[in-house]
Formats: C-alpha cells, structure tokens, sequence
C-alpha cells in the first residue's frame, strides 16, 4: 500500500536512510520519481502524492546527506515543480556504454532537455566511461555542461589524458557557469537525422556571480563574462525509435557535416558590439573575428567535435586584450575568472590588464601589441612568456595556483 501521512513518510525515509549513512554511503541518487504520479488514483491525486512524497524525501536527505541528491527519472512537471532543496536534475536516459548508436543520442538529449531543466535546477549529463569507443564525445559535451563530472570507470581501466582535460589536480573542475543549452540556429534543426547540421551547444564562464544576468539579452547596460564557450558536434546518424523505445542507427554511414561557429552563438555575448578572440581546442588555433556575427568554420566527421572558447576583445588606446584560458583543458576559458583592461596607473606604461587565473597550467592570451612584462601579483621577478607578432598569441606557464588561492596576474604595456 501507499503511505500518505507525513510522520509515516519521514519515518521510512529515515529507516531507508540511517543505514547507508552509517555504512558511509555520503549521497543518494533517487530513481523513477516520475512514476509516483500514475499512483495517485483515489488519494488526492497524482500531484498531491509526488508532493508528499518529495517533500518527505527532500526533508530527511537534507538531515543525512547535507545536499548531496541526484533527482533521477524526474522530469514530470509533478516532480519538477516540488523540488526546494535538490537542484541536480538527471537530464537523459542512461550511458550506454555498449550500444554505439546511443552515443550521439545521449548527446542530443542532454542538450534539448536543458532548454527546459536547465531554468529548474542543475541539469546532470549523466557519468561515462573514459576507454569507452565515445570517451571524447562524452567528456567534450560534461565539460561545457555546466553540471558535475564524473566517470564510471573499473578500477585501474582510465583514459589518464582525456581526464586530465577535464580534472584540476586538486580533482576540482573547470565547470561552465550555466547549463550548457542548443545555439539558436540548432532549436529546430534535426541535428540526428539531416545528414548537414551539427548540434552546437554553448555556455558561458565566470565567477558565479551572475555576470550573465537578464541583461544579457541586450537591453540595458550588459555585464559580459570573461568569456564563453560552444561546443560543435557530428552527431548525426541515429534517432530515437517510438516503437522499440530506443536509439536505431540509420542505414548509411553519417556524412561529414561543417558548423559554422559564431561568438554570438552565445546569447550572453550579443551585447558586444567589437571583436572576438577565438581558440579552438583541437585544432589548437586562434581566430580573431570582426564581429560576432562573423564566423569560424569546422568540419566534423561522425562523432567528431570541437570546442571553440570564445572571449571579448577589450580594448585601451592601442591595446587590444582576451585571456583564453589553460588550453590543455578543453573548457580552457573556465579558468578565467576575472579580468580587466584599464589605463596603466604608472605613467611609464600604456595600459594594464588584469587577470584571476582558477588554476594552474599553460595559459595563452590574445593580445597586440606585444606587452612589455608580466607579473604574478606580489611577485618581485616578472613572469617568462613568449608572445607571437603574426597572430597576437601570449603564452605564459602559471604555477602553483588553486581555486583557494588563484593566480593573480598583471600584463603591462
């Protein structure tokens, strides 16, 4: 039978509870939620019971756990709309590590569903395996989710250079600000079964401190993030089967399909009017476009992708400036967390560009003219870096620096 009362609610879930944690179980990732509705019948009605149940639910994780609960099968708005105290929201079906034609499905289905997840909570893309025939599809799309990442690797089986792409060395993350989200142009398009479009996903980075705000939609005076980024992927060649309830994959082998990439693909960019610095990660360029309307252009063979990061160029007099980031990670720019372009204090200088570096690592910069020194804030010997005259491409290698204590920096020219 169903429990409707709360004290008999808050009793089981204390029993089911009590004994995980005492087992040192520190979290819990709760199933099928969607399926307490269809209970409903005859005792107030499917809403009233995902109410108590979440409720209850939400109640006893918050005494045991602290926040640490993954809302699963959850997407019912019954559910969805109850939800005060888990905001991570599971936003697929599984990871399938043997069926190939789920790998690019998962992908389309994150994406889609954090339109919606994604103004509700922390949408979750789900855990992956890093040996798995798809590990770089997979870890390409978490680290510009904007949600947590994490594998289910067997112990001692690990792709060590894809992760390291992903995790600090203090095992932090360079999570996107936001919930990754389709471009624009992607909303309608059939990004599984066209045969030409790629889906493109984009966020954005910053503190976490809302520099993309309601803004950000051009009217007003926007705040920009020190950077974005967009994701562009071949995910064509399967589509979900109604009747079998699954991925099928199609008949002929996916085509190679081309995006193009624009900085206003990201819609918290839009405000800036001036020009883009942009580095793609695999193919280890940087572009610096007109406008952001102007476009960089990859092509993708099936499950192939690229992660473009995007950054504002600000500009001082004849100084132009647009920190990257720590391009050994794939979301590069997560590691800017500030930065600044003013007039130079010191009347031996033009201008002075101020950086917060998240981590450590190999960090490169557009900027021209060529600057004349760089220091670690505090520091009394300037900081080696080489810096290109053709493409405008500063390079400097940051050590020792954490998300407790970051790495603040000063660019002079």
């Amino acid at each position: 039978g169903l429990l409707l009362s709360r004290p008999q609610l808050d009793a089981f879930f204390a029993r089911l509870h009590a004994p995980l944690a005492a087992a040192g179980v520190d979290g819990v990732k709760v199933d099928v939620q969607s399926g307490l509705a269809s209970l409903g019948g005859g005792v107030g009605g499917g809403p009233s019971l995902a109410a108590r149940y979440v409720g209850a639910l939400e109640a006893s994780v918050a005494t045991t756990f602290g926040p640490h609960l993954i809302h699963c099968m959850c997407h019912s708005t019954e559910n969805l709309y109850r939800y005060t105290h888990g905001s991570l929201l599971r936003a697929s079906d599984d990871f399938y590590p043997s069926r190939p034609a789920s790998h690019t499905m998962h992908i389309v289905n994150v994406g889609y569903n954090s339109l919606l997840l994604g103004e509700l909570g922390v949408p979750d893309w789900d855990m992956f395996t890093s040996l798995n025939e798809a590990a770089s599809l997979h870890a390409a799309a978490r680290a510009i989710s904007g949600g947590p990442v994490y594998v289910s690797d067997a112990p001692g089986q690990h792709d060590v250079a894809l992760l390291r792409k992903l995790v600090l060395p203090d095992g932090a993350t360079l999570r996107a600000a936001a919930a990754g989200r389709p471009t624009r142009d992607c909303l309608f398009a059939d990004v599984t079964s066209d045969g030409v479009s790629a889906l493109k996903l984009w966020n954005y980075n910053g503190n976490h401190n809302g520099e993309c705000n309601g803004e950000c939609n051009g009217a007003g005076t926007a705040r920009l993030p020190p950077n974005a980024v967009v994701g562009a992927f071949n995910v064509q060649g399967a589509r979900w089967d109604f009747e079998t309830h699954g991925p099928v994959a199609a008949a002929q082998p996916p085509q190679p399909v081309s995006a193009l990439v624009r900085p206003h693909d990201a819609d918290c960019l839009r405000p800036h009017g001036g020009r883009f610095a942009v580095w793609s990660h695999l193919g280890s360029r940087l572009e610096v476009l007109p406008s952001g309307s102007a476009a960089a252009q990859v092509t993708l063979q099936h499950r192939e992708w690229e992660v473009l990061t995007i950054a504002p160029v600000l500009a001082q007099g004849r100084v132009e400036w647009a920190p990257l980031g720590l391009v050994e990670m794939i979301n590069a720019g997560g590691a800017v967390v500030a930065t600044t372009l003013t007039r130079a204090p010191a009347d031996d200088h033009d201008a002075e560009a101020r950086l917060t570096s998240r981590a450590a690592g190999r960090f490169l910069a557009y900027c021209t003219p060529r600057p004349a020194s760089v220091w670690r804030e505090g520091g009394e010997l300037g900081l080696p870096f080489s810096y290109d005259d053709a493409t405008g491409l500063l390079a400097m290698q940051i050590d020792e620096a954490t998300a407790s204590k970051p790495a603040e920096l000063l660019v002079h020219w």
